[in-house]
């Protein structure tokens, strides 16, 4: 009599990767809610705000000694904490950027008024000079890193001569309240009218001559 049963299917082996594949088959529906569910989490830590309360100010970005100048690659800016940030913390790379430390700071630290010296400090080889220009509308347009010819005029009129050539422009110190004993409060009108300048130390006598003069300031390359 003939067999008619039909002939066995062939041995399929099942290894992890077919299990696997299974697996994810029967799972796909939960796999792809937390797959979702992962990337909304992730768009929503990205672009989340600042924390409410938060203030951004000028932190150390590295180890800094002190007696260090300071340069903008040793700042960085960092938002923190209300709470945590000192009254006197700095908020403005430019008006830190040519300052010197007077303790020694670790990276993260908030740069406050009270932790810089009071004496700016120009590039090596240079002194530092207060010039008082007849022009105040251009000592406000003057930024720190500026290079200025400083030009010094008779009171009568006539022409002037040039009594320093590329001077850097120094950040200025901070006017402080007067209830801080270091310099007069500025009324709302007043415009400052001297610049700290860098200059080369055979201007200084040209610089001091000129005292009785009228100064003024031409930005150069």
């Amino acid at each position: 009599m003939t067999d008619l049963r039909p002939a066995p299917l062939p041995l399929v082996r099942t290894g992890w990767r077919v299990q696997a594949r299974v697996w994810a088959w029967r799972f796909r529906f939960p796999l792809a809610t937390g797959l979702i569910a992962l990337a909304v989490l992730s768009a929503a830590t990205t672009l989340r705000p600042a924390p409410a309360g938060s203030v951004r100010v000028v932190v150390t970005a590295r180890d800094v000694a002190a007696g260090q100048t300071l340069t903008r690659g040793d700042l960085r800016y960092a938002q923190v904490p209300s709470a945590m940030a000192p009254a006197s913390a700095r908020t403005t790379l430019d008006r830190v950027a040519g300052r010197t430390l007077a303790v020694d700071l670790p990276a993260g630290v908030p740069v406050a008024s009270t932790l810089l010296g009071s004496a700016p400090r120009g590039p090596s080889g240079t002194v530092v000079a207060t010039v008082r220009l007849a022009d105040p509308q251009m000592v406000a347009l003057l930024s720190p890193g500026d290079k200025v010819d400083v030009l010094a005029s008779p009171l009568d009129g006539g022409p002037g001569t040039v009594v320093a050539r590329g001077a850097v422009v120094l950040p200025s110190p901070e006017p402080a309240t007067s209830d801080e004993g270091l310099f007069s409060a500025c009324t709302a009108t007043d415009q400052p009218t001297t610049v700290v300048l860098a200059v080369s130390p055979t201007e200084m006598p040209a610089l001091s001559g000129a005292a009785g003069t009228v100064l003024t300031a031409f930005v150069v390359p």
